[in-house]
């Protein structure tokens, strides 16, 4: 049986086959037991299983043939992946890659690509870097002599050069060779500046599926954005040139999936090939052979990916169980997919992307049937299919997504229902539309605007979806969250009448109290604010209340989502004003996370500020950039804005250059600082108006450093000081010093690293804190 859902569909009507579910199981443990202990152990452990096979297989008695023969293929699989894992592990740990972490220093070698080169997360900055390119060295350098080494690294590279190659291309280079954190199959991290050097062509084939993803990425270009970057993350995995924002948003929405090419891309690309089979009466093997062809040109074009590993393992053998009659064990499939990719990449025990995909097609197997049987009864069939499908995937892997995000969310389900649709037309459409590209650009650039409609109405729905005021309830994110929420979602899926309703009553109750306790006034933000310095960790971010729903916001740390959740939490939608210090990351490149979903029509900076990567980022996306002069004033809401620093012809360096900003309220004024340090507070407090350093509040300069001027600290009169720095900071910020000299300024001092996110409050100026976050 084919249903619309393709090939990852193959027999709702029958129950599913759970025999090889045990073997699975084995092996999917046996690889994350061998990743983490010694080779020799692994190869102990799957002698002992192995051992043990024989000796049931060898004592089985002709009445316990089946349980017997089931437990020798749990042990046999468990045994045979704990040995390739252990051999893996070994390769990799007595590599010429491994040598050179321990020896130090750097080592030319050479390597090949084994993925596409992806942009690193975050705002390029110089020195740091640009692309992560997976690879596996050929030779590496040592004692003058090219040692021969087959072991993964991942390249840090920056320079010219990086992002056009190809998996299977070569190249030489030169970098230090680092430890990995706890990833025994990768031997290194070598950073590396600089082009790569005596690159070789692409492939034949590599080269023809580079071409078809540049194919669509250039037919997509025709496009707006968000629908620019999202129509080739959804056809062939391609982020390049995916915002941060939409990204974000399909995040919030439980739409992430859509984002990389999945085992329901494969589904859908499948099943129209065998469905157009059927409908023209093409012979069996007809089907086979396209679906083949087609599961062959989907990893080819789309990458292996864990996910499509999965699928193809599945598709192919769902081709196999066509042609031999035996469409309905799409279960046992899956069981022998899991044990088949493990035997050839243990280290996809311990992907998370492999994880949700195999519990997301196991949730459709097993769930779908019976729930889409019972729901067609009130609904019409595509809609109970749909529907079904969508909440069996998120229950299957909601126990893992707790682990991601720490977040149970209850829009992800709507949301995914009301893209599913446009999601099938988009894919076939958009796959038509790169296999077109690549023969006749123009005529792609022309008809990219139909699957681009389809582009639309997803990215609508996830916009949308992450708009949705909390949306989603907060939840343990470690492994016993993870099994509290399997637990809670066993018993309801076992269980039966009363019992049913009592435990699913239970569970939504919990869930409607925490969404209330997060809506509830009275807790944060205390009524009253007027400015908050929010915990982004090692960094700035200060808001100033300006309105309902507006604020000023004076820097931004450099994490996006922190500054995000802070606004969330404040209820900002509006930024009239964003002040921008300097450049350097911990104060300016979270501005993503204040730019999402807020409309933010003008920004402060200082001067050259035009061409660094944020001030591109805010021309792009509509934002007005001014450049500060000291004595420039401008009125935003309830406050005077006054610059102060730097003073015109003042060179120095980067944070002396910091844009300091007065700002006068009618309950307070507040002295914004940035980084100053010794030299320009002498500036300011010799300067022609010091008597406008004289403040309410004052936040403390370079998250409170030692580089202090203490007549600038004492000048400010500040009754409150807010310091603002990450907890346990390498920087040993705020200096003792500094926390000395605020003792006898300020009559009330705060910092983040200690107090979480913290509020000023108007009328008699008080102070509340909401707590620190623990990892920051």
């Amino acid at each position: 049986m084919v249903t619309w859902l393709g090939t990852d569909a193959y027999g709702l009507d029958r129950p599913p086959d759970l025999r090889l579910l045990l073997p699975a199981a084995a092996a999917w443990l046996a690889a994350l037991g061998a990743l983490a202990a010694p080779p020799w152990l692994a190869w102990l452990c799957a002698g002992a299983a192995g051992c043990a096979a024989l000796a049931v297989l060898a004592a089985a008695r002709p009445s316990l043939e089946a349980p017997a023969l089931a437990l020798v293929a749990t042990l046999a699989c468990g045994a045979t992946v704990a040995a390739v894992a252990g051999i893996h592990v070994h390769r990799t740990a007595s590599s010429a890659a491994t040598a050179a972490v321990e020896r130090g220093g750097e080592a030319a070698f050479r390597a090949v690509v084994t993925a596409d080169p992806r942009s690193r997360a975050g705002m390029p900055r110089p020195g740091r870097a640009e692309w992560v390119v997976p690879a596996r060295t050929e030779w590496v350098e040592a004692d003058e002599r090219e040692r021969l080494s087959r072991a993964p690294v991942v390249v840090l590279a920056s320079g010219d050069g990086w992002s056009d190659l190809l998996p299977g291309q070569s190249f030489e280079a030169s970098g230090a060779f680092l430890a990995t954190d706890g990833d025994r199959l990768t031997a290194a991290l070598v950073p590396v500046r600089g082009p790569p050097e005596e690159v070789t062509g692409p492939g034949r084939l590599q080269g023809f599926a580079g071409g078809v993803r540049a194919g669509l990425r250039e037919a997509a270009a025709e496009l707006p954005q968000p629908e620019r970057g999202l129509l080739p993350a959804l056809i062939v995995g391609d982020v390049s040139e995916l915002g941060e924002r939409t990204a974000e948003d399909f995040r919030a929405t439980g739409m992430t999936h859509l984002l990389t090419v999945s085992g329901a891309n494969l589904a859908i690309l499948t099943g129209f090939v065998l469905g157009l089979a059927r409908w023209t009466r093409a012979p069996p093997w007809c089907s086979v052979a396209g679906g083949a062809l087609m599961i062959w040109m989907f990893v080819l074009v789309c990458r292996p990916e864990p996910s499509v590993v999965r699928a193809a393992f599945m598709g192919s053998l769902g081709l196999l169980a066509l042609a031999t009659g035996r469409a309905h064990a799409g279960m046992g499939a899956l069981c022998v997919t899991v044990v088949g990719a493990l035997f050839v990449a243990p280290g996809l025990a311990a992907s998370y992307g492999f994880a949700l995909s195999v519990l997301a097609t196991a949730g459709i197997l097993v769930l779908v049937p019976g729930w889409a049987r019972a729901w067609s009864e009130r609904w019409p069939r595509p809609v109970a299919e749909a529907f079904a499908v969508a909440v069996a995937a998120h229950v299957a892997v909601a126990p893992v997504l707790v682990l991601l995000s720490g977040e149970v969310s209850w829009v992800a389900v709507p949301a995914n229902v009301l893209a599913a649709p446009l999601v099938a037309v988009v894919t076939v459409a958009g796959s038509a539309l790169a296999a077109l590209a690549s023969v006749w650009p123009t005529a792609a650039s022309l008809l990219v605007h139909l699957p681009g409609l389809g582009v639309s109405w997803i990215a609508l729905v996830a916009e949308t979806g992450a708009r949705v005021p909390y949306g989603a309830v907060p939840w343990r994110s470690d492994v016993a969250g993870g099994l509290l929420l399997a637990a809670v979602l066993v018993a309801v899926l076992l269980t039966r009448g009363l019992t049913r309703r009592v435990i699913a009553a239970v569970a939504v109750a919990v869930l409607l109290l925490g969404w209330a306790a997060r809506c509830v006034p009275g807790g944060w933000p205390p009524p009253g604010w007027v400015l908050v310095a929010c915990d982004v960790g090692q960094g700035d971010a200060f808001v100033l209340s300006s309105g309902r729903g507006e604020a000023v916001v004076f820097d931004t740390g450099e994490d996006a989502g922190s500054v995000d959740d802070c606004l969330e939490r404040l209820e900002v939608r509006e930024v009239p004003l964003l002040v921008l210090s300097h450049d350097h990351s911990d104060h300016v490149d979270g501005v993503p996370g204040v730019l999402r979903h807020r409309r933010v029509p003008a920004a402060l900076v200082p001067a050259g500020f035009e061409e660094s990567a944020v001030g591109r980022l805010l021309a792009e996306e509509g934002v007005a950039l001014t450049v500060a002069e000291q004595g420039w004033q401008f009125r935003v809401g309830p406050w005077l804005l006054r610059v102060l620093w730097p003073e015109e012809g003042f060179v120095g360096s980067v944070n002396d250059m910091s844009v300091v900003v007065r700002a006068d309220g009618p309950e307070m004024s507040v002295l914004l600082t940035g980084d100053i340090e010794e030299e320009a507070q002498r500036a300011l407090v010799h300067g022609p108006e010091p008597e406008l350093l004289a403040v309410t509040v004052l936040t403390t300069p370079h998250h409170g450093a030692g580089t202090q001027e203490p007549a600038f600290l004492a000048a400010t009169g500040a009754a409150v000081s807010v310091t603002s720095a990450g907890r346990d900071n390498p920087y040993g910020h705020p200096a003792p010093f500094t926390l000395g000299v605020l003792e006898g300024v300020a009559q009330v001092n705060a910092r983040t690293d200690l107090d979480g996110d913290v509020a000023v409050l108007g009328g008699p100026v008080r102070v509340a804190v909401r707590g620190p976050e623990p990892d920051r």
